[in-house]
Formats: structure tokens, sequence, C-alpha cells
């Protein structure tokens, strides 16, 4: 569907793409729903059936939007439900946890091949809560990663590190960083560092990977920014011949930046001895 507010199409509706209007059971991109979070602009009317949108707080109202889009049939709705009875998103300020109503409505949106409650009932068979079951989970996790669902392609990426099976590994790893998934980029950043999947080696999109890890989750992915900061350090070397001081032009500013904050997140040998390598060239 098209976001009603920028007009650009949503190729695959799931939580990180969309921001759900409860009114109408209808959406819009989680750009510009980001940008009035940024700008704190609030959006009183709905921009499709033009209601009025419940603030967050306004727990009852929302509830029983949902109930009644639920009640339709409306996957994303039943998904919702699921996961407020789950504990999830605040779950406790609309109903009181109940694991087998929540999964129950968790299948139910399944069932409709909604990819946000196919990664949920994935989640539930990795012993979240239910007992393990690996073909299960297997099935709904490349169910949600064929809809699309980054999270759900990265999960099934890292599942088949495992096996031999690089090519596969590869292919949902790399579909799942083509859609910003933190994780899946530093990841894939790092097979390109370190010569994985049959990849050739790449300082250049080591560094891009990295970057976009960084942007998605920057204080979270520090193994990302040590990976940024090493790139960029070893461009640099090839780049300008080891000749580092080209006063503009110098990598070490910003290499040490990514390293010292690599550093603050986790403590590691490899951190500090790239920090000193780095410090030694300024």
């Amino acid at each position: 569907g098209d976001c009603p507010i920028c007009l650009e199409t949503i190729k695959h509706v799931n939580y990180r793409t969309i921001s759900r209007l409860f009114c109408c059971g209808g959406f819009i991109c989680r750009q510009c729903s980001d940008l009035k979070i940024d700008t704190k602009k609030i959006l009183i009317k709905c921009p499709l059936c033009r209601e009025n949108i419940p603030h967050s707080y306004d727990y009852e109202e929302i509830r029983s939007m949902v109930l009644g889009h639920s009640n339709k049939g409306k996957a994303w709705a039943q998904t919702q439900i699921g996961m407020w009875y789950l504990g999830e998103e605040s779950g406790s300020n609309f109903f009181a946890f109940d694991e087998e109503k929540g999964l129950q409505f968790l299948k139910q949106a399944a069932d409709q091949r909604d990819s946000d409650a196919l990664l949920e009932m994935a989640l539930a068979y990795s012993e979240k809560t239910l007992k393990w079951d690996e073909s299960k989970y297997m099935y709904y996790l490349k169910e949600a990663a064929d809809l699309g669902h980054p999270g759900a392609q990265r999960m099934l990426g890292l599942a088949y590190e495992s096996s031999n099976d690089e090519k596969t590994r590869l292919h949902y790893i790399t579909l799942a960083a083509s859609q910003g998934d933190a994780v899946a980029c530093y990841t894939l950043g790092a097979y390109f560092m370190c010569v994985e999947c049959g990849l050739t080696k790449s300082l250049i999109l080591a560094k891009h990977y990295s970057k976009m890890s960084l942007e998605e989750d920057e204080e979270g992915q520090p193994l990302s920014a040590y990976n940024f900061s090493i790139a960029l350090y070893r461009l640099g070397l090839n780049r300008y011949e080891e000749i580092m001081e080209i006063p503009g032009h110098s990598p070490i500013p910003k290499a040490l930046f990514w390293a010292r904050k690599a550093l603050t997140v986790k403590t590691n040998d490899h951190v500090t001895e790239l920090i000193s390598m780095v410090e030694n060239e300024a």
C-alpha cells in the first residue's frame, strides 16, 4: 500500500515499516510517523478516515477499536491483541496476561499470513512460550521471511549458521540488511570484513554495512562501531599510501571516534588495541 501522507509505496507491511491507525485500521509509513514525533507534531485527525486519533494513553478506546477490527477478522488486529495478552507492547494496560489467549489470537493471524504474527509464532516455538520445536520454528520463520519481514529474514539467515548452506544464509541476511535491519547490516559487514559465505574481502562494503547498522542503532551495535573504525583506518592506509596526516582528509579522527564509541559500550581487548594503533598514527 501507499502512505497517505508522503504517498511512498510500502512494499512490505510490518511493524518496522508502518505505524498503525487504530481508528480505521489503515497505516502511515514509519518515516512519516517518526517525523511527526521528531517535530513534536501530533496527528489529531486520521489522514484516511478523518476520525479523531486516540491518545496513546486512551487504553480503553484503543482496546475497543482494535477489538472491533479483530472481530471483523483483521489479521493485524488479532496480532496486536495476541501480543497484548502475552504482555508485549504495554499489554498490561489492555489485557491481563493470558498465554493461551495470546497464542490463540496470534495463530489466527498467522493463518492469514500476517508476517508479524508468523514471526511471533516462530518465537513462541523457540521456547519463548512453548516447548522448543525446530520444525515449527523454521516453518513460521521462513513464512514470515518470505513475506518480507526483516527480523524474520535476519533470524532465518542466522539459523543457517550451524549448517553448511552458506548461500541461503547469505541470501536472507542480505534481504534483511537491504531493509535496514541493524543486526543484519552488522553481520553482512562482518562477512565482507572476514571473508565469509564465499564473499570477496571488501573494506568498502564492510564500511558501508557497518555504517548502515550504526545509522539504525548507534548505541546497540558496538561491534559495528569497531568494524567501521577498522575499515576507515585500513581504507585510509590504502588510499593515502600510509600517509595519514593529510589535513582535512585523514581518517584518524573518525576512526578514533568510532573505536572509542565501541569501547564505551563494551570493553574489549581488540578495541583497546585498535585505539592504541590509531592513536600512534595521530
